[in-house]
């Protein structure tokens, strides 16, 4: 983005002795393109997590096999994981706003196609592509993030808003997905990014303006994209298996050893290449590396809190998806409040791993809570101090290591930098979800074992097997953090970074007793953008003077006369700026301004009959636990939320005579997100308990057992001998009448129309 404002000189041009520049003047434009920027973002992290909840719909309508049904989540993943340093390369070779838009329409036309998909083969094709534009669309956002914000103070601002989604997304995701499927239809899962894409596209021409670096990468490492993408993609898709197949299956680990192989063979070549894809210097700079690694730790531990708590809630507590949804706000609101109100203000104040390595012991503090997990634990009293623990310390945690990872980057690496964040994150995910489910089936089968009858309580236990392993991933991120990084926010607002002192020298300024032009180039929020190109020409066009600016963005130029001239404002991640100015005799101040939102919307239907909900309503709550919004379904079933920031939400979904639904929804950069509800009917279950000469009997109790062997729901007879359970929904139960001595019955719930089933009791009364 770009805009302009007039400070003092930078330190590397002419600059006055003694004489200080006004503040620029405030400007909300690049505040409007961090909503963009988060828009984007949020849409690409909520397709992660939006159709898992839809996948029994899915599967059911387009006739998907149990074996193929994997595919709707990791074609997805594994274009994505696999495709990001490619992605990010691009946004560096042919400018981040192109490829940023590209990647928002790209990803929107596949959302569509999925959609409208017909097929298995359709939907695994548009997911596919879904993920290859997610590839391309994530690294820009972020690097037009990192650019757009260099100013510390507002850098921290900004970085703490996208650290936040990118902790919290893939609740929002769930939540969302649930909605969407339960509401409306599973189609509104992939059609809601449709409308949020449109209105990303429409945001990112008006405040988003880019070009390529002067010094960008001008082709691409075609041996490094066919290494490094191989063996991301081989990795990933490894990883994805390990969790169906197991660590030792031939596939498995030749997918693992083989991505660790053309990896190995992508550093050699790379170590060689004029132009590599990845300039290995980004990776062996201590301070960065560190925070790749701190960031991909954490997403592996964070990955057992939603796996293994999602599993607890709904299974053996017998949560609804919406209460299971906004069951996880407090971890929410943890993260945003860690990230936003404590990463955000202490950043530029204190080292770095005084923020990191708290932030990962907190962190693996709440998930020590976790390892307490009993059949009968109580959500406020356990689950709840837990969250808010682990989402206090992630929210410590995430902001500064992506902006470690992303600052003091030279403008043509940033796009292949946050390439290099997102991978992390996308292989910590892939990590996470295959190592702790597999270790905690291990633990769940071999409990058994010895337990044949106890299944829920084995799965808690596998779970809390799981969880100590993620507490030591924790750990292990703030011992990273600890040896690894020590950058000093402090110390780096001393000088500029190494990007500009290797810069070359602008051009040298006419000499003479003309005019002067100096000032500051900011961005939306104030901070100093460094590094940016000015150029002053004529009315001719001719170029008078040229410069860019120093580490706080001071830029000063020069003018053989007075008159009429044009400034040309250009940096990495700003939308350029040309604005007209006037010189006349001694220095004119003239400040630039270079600018950089979200939504979520979609259709709730009935499950399986496609009618629309009118009326439903939809509450939005953030990371927090704080309702943002909240709005009723139109005629159509349609909700809307607008202008959202980036980051993980809980989309609850509730209409009078149907199943509440919770759905976590992530919200990516700059990119809207659709996100479509089904809901689900109650069905209402009576029966008559008789005893054996056919008399009814009173009084006798009848519980409802899901089949983990929850009770779900009791109810005591009349005096007719007749029970009721009004709200049940679809499944497999188990009956269970006392009274007489105890009797036990199957039976299969299957939709929302009345069940019957009579019940008879022998022998005496207890």
């Amino acid at each position: 983005m770009s805009t302009t404002s007039n400070q003092a000189a930078p330190e590397h041009t002419r600059a006055g002795p003694g004489q200080a520049d006004p503040a620029p003047p405030a400007d909300s434009r690049r505040w409007w393109a961090l909503c963009v920027i988060a828009l984007a973002q949020l849409m690409v992290v909520l397709d992660m997590t939006i159709v898992n909840i839809a996948l029994p719909h899915t599967q059911r309508d387009l006739h998907i096999s149990d074996a193929d049904r994997q595919w709707v989540v990791t074609a997805y993943t594994l274009a994505f994981g696999g495709l990001l340093l490619l992605g990010g390369r691009v946004a560096d070779l042919v400018g981040r706003k192109r490829t940023f838009l590209i990647g928002l329409v790209g990803f929107g036309v596949a959302s569509a196609l999925g959609g409208a998909a017909t097929g298995a083969a359709m939907l695994f094709g548009a997911r596919a592509l879904q993920g290859v534009f997610a590839a391309v669309l994530a690294p820009s956002a972020l690097s037009l993030l990192s650019t757009t914000f260099s100013e510390p103070r507002e850098r921290s601002r900004a970085f703490g808003v996208y650290g936040a989604l990118a902790g919290g997304g893939s609740a929002i995701g769930l939540i969302a997905g649930g909605v969407l499927t339960e509401k409306l239809d599973w189609r509104w899962c992939m059609y809601v990014n449709v409308p949020i894409a449109v209105v990303a596209v429409l945001g990112g021409l008006a405040l988003l303006r880019d070009r390529p670096s002067e010094h960008a990468v001008r082709r691409l490492d075609i041996p490094g994209v066919l290494l490094g993408c191989g063996g991301l993609l081989a990795i990933v898709y490894g990883f994805s298996e390990a969790e169906s197949r197991g660590w030792t299956d031939s596939r498995v680990l030749g997918l693992l050893l083989g991505g660790l192989a053309l990896l190995a063979l992508f550093v050699l070549v790379e170590a060689r290449s004029p132009g590599p894809l990845l300039p290995l210097h980004i990776l062996t700079d201590r301070n960065r590396g560190g925070a790749f690694l701190a960031v991909a730790l954490v997403v592996i531990g964070m990955f057992g809190q939603f796996l293994f708590l999602t599993y607890f809630l709904q299974v053996t507590k017998g949560y609804s998806p919406i209460r299971t949804g906004l069951a996880f706000l407090p971890l929410t609101a943890a993260i945003v409040t860690g990230s936003t109100q404590v990463s955000a203000r202490l950043m530029t104040r204190v080292p770095t791993r005084l923020l990191i390595v708290p932030g990962a012991l907190i962190a693996a503090t709440g998930m020590v809570l976790m390892t307490r997990l009993r059949v009968d634990s109580d959500y406020t009293s356990l689950v709840l101090p837990a969250e808010l623990l682990l989402g206090f310390g992630m929210g410590l945690v995430m902001m500064p290591s992506m902006n470690t990872a992303t600052s003091r980057v030279a403008p043509r690496d940033a796009g292949v930098t946050s390439a290099t964040v997102n991978t992390s994150q996308q292989v910590g995910g892939s990590i996470g979800t295959a190592l702790l489910n597999t270790i905690a089936a291990t633990a769940t089968t071999r409990y058994l074992a010895d337990h044949p009858r106890q299944l829920a309580v084995a799965t808690v236990h596998g779970y809390t097997v799981a969880i100590w392993w993620a507490v030591g991933v924790l750990v292990l991120a703030a011992l990273v953090a600890a040896a690894l990084i020590n950058a000093d926010p402090r110390r780096q607002a001393a000088g500029p970074p190494p990007a500009a002192r290797a810069a070359p020298a602008p051009a040298p300024q006419p000499a003479g007793t003309g005019s002067e032009l100096r000032g500051r180039v900011t961005a939306v929020d104030g901070s100093g953008v460094p590094a940016a190109a000015l150029t002053l020409i004529d009315p001719a066009g001719h170029q008078i003077d040229q410069t860019t600016t120093n580490e706080d963005g001071r830029y000063r130029l020069a003018a053989p006369r007075g008159g009429d001239y044009v400034l040309i404002t250009s940096a990495t991640g700003y939308q350029p700026e040309a604005a007209p100015v006037t010189l006349g005799a001694g220095a004119v101040e003239f400040p630039v301004r270079l600018a950089g939102a979200s939504g979520l919307s979609g259709t709730v239907q009935l499950a399986g009959a496609r009618t629309v909900v009118a009326g439903a309503l939809a509450v939005l709550a953030d990371a927090r636990g704080e309702v943002v919004a909240s709005t009723t379904t139109g005629a159509d079933g349609r909700y809307t939320f607008d202008g959202l920031p980036p980051g993980d939400y809980t989309l609850a979904v509730s209409h009078a005579g149907h199943h509440p639904t919770a759905l976590p929804v992530r919200l990516r950069d700059q990119a809207p997100a659709e996100q479509d509800v089904e809901l689900t009917g109650h069905a209402a279950l009576s029966g008559t308990v008789r005893d054996r000469t056919g008399r009814p009997v009173a009084h006798a109790r009848v519980a409802l057992l899901d089949p983990f062997g929850i009770v779900v729901d009791t109810a005591t007879t009349d005096g007719s001998g007749t029970y009721r359970f009004v709200t049940v929904c679809p499944g497999d139960y188990t009956v269970i009448a006392s009274g007489y001595a105890p009797t036990v019955g199957a039976l299969v719930v299957d939709s929302a129309e009345p069940v019957r089933f009579d019940i008879e009791l022998g022998h005496a009364r207890l």
